[in-house]
């Protein structure tokens, strides 16, 4: 009886997360693509939709970091998640205020840029701990085929960044989208191994899951940014892909949220409804 409804409830709430991002992906898409059509310039109405979206994640993880404190694996760890957010979070409130505010753009290496890099070593630091804890006995075949796909994912990606360009010709910028790229390739290995181990129906596989597509999806948009940013495109497009990254994670921590973290309210509130 009470793993039926155990099994109920996940079914729920997967349910109940699609029907939230689902709407929430087309909204944030549809603002950024028609607010041409609007008057209004995407790229300042891309910038808040980043802003308003990193910000529900990093409050979200914040709050579980408040719930959960800092007590074993998952505490650590999601407090450091949670730093990472919010350093990604100064990053696209910093780009929004160069752009909306002062109507300049950003210059590369500036301090949105250095704040995102930096943010990348408490997610890094996030995604090995797990690692080291999950795939204790993963065989190391499994991780050889894991870590050649992503080398030559990020050698097709780094040569469609860099065709056409001369060492003369590399500056700044193109180190900046580079250095993004392989930070995005790096966590990506051990994000699909945590979740190659996990993919057996267990609870945590689902966070795992929009954890990885977070990241696949953070990729294509470093790589739309940075192909922008090296070859003089549209960088805002980018930011559809950016503002369905942060959605995904904030799936991760409401999934982590409602199975993870111990709410004593709840557990009686359920526990009443399966004993009537």
């Amino acid at each position: 009886m009470i793993c039926k409804s155990k099994d109920s409830e996940v079914d729920r709430v997967r349910i109940r997360i699609v029907l939230t991002l689902v709407p929430l992906l087309v909204l944030t898409t549809s603002l950024i693509l028609y607010a041409g059509s609007l008057g209004l310039k995407n790229n300042h109405v891309s910038d808040i939709v980043l802003i308003v979206a990193s910000g529900a994640a990093c409050f979200y993880a914040l709050m579980i970091v408040l719930r959960q404190r800092f007590d074993g694996i998952n505490g650590i760890a999601y407090a450091a998640f949670a730093s990472g957010l919010l350093l990604w979070f100064a990053a696209e409130f910093s780009w929004g205020y160069y752009e909306i505010m002062l109507g300049e753009d950003i210059p590369s290496m500036g301090i949105a840029d250095i704040l995102w890099l930096i943010g990348y070593g408490p997610f890094i630091y996030y995604v090995l701990r797990l690692y080291r804890f999950y795939c204790r006995h993963m065989e190391k075949r499994t991780m050889v085929i894991i870590g050649m796909l992503i080398v030559m994912l990020g050698i097709f990606m780094l040569n469609s960044l860099l065709n056409g360009l001369s060492i003369d010709g590399m500056d700044s910028a193109t180190a900046v989208a580079v250095a993004y790229i392989l930070l995005d390739l790096f966590t990506l290995t051990f994000i699909l191994a945590i979740l190659w181990t996990l993919w057996n129906g267990e609870l945590a596989s689902v966070t795992f899951f929009f954890l990885t597509l977070s990241l696949l999806i953070g990729t294509v948009a470093d790589m739309i940014y940075g192909y922008a940013i090296v070859h003089e495109g549209e960088p805002w497009l980018a930011d559809i892909f950016f503002s369905a990254q942060y959605i995904c994670i904030i799936g991760a921590l409401f999934w982590h949220n409602r199975f993870f973290v111990f709410n004593k309210k709840r557990m009686i509130r359920e526990w009443q409804e399966e004993n009537k």
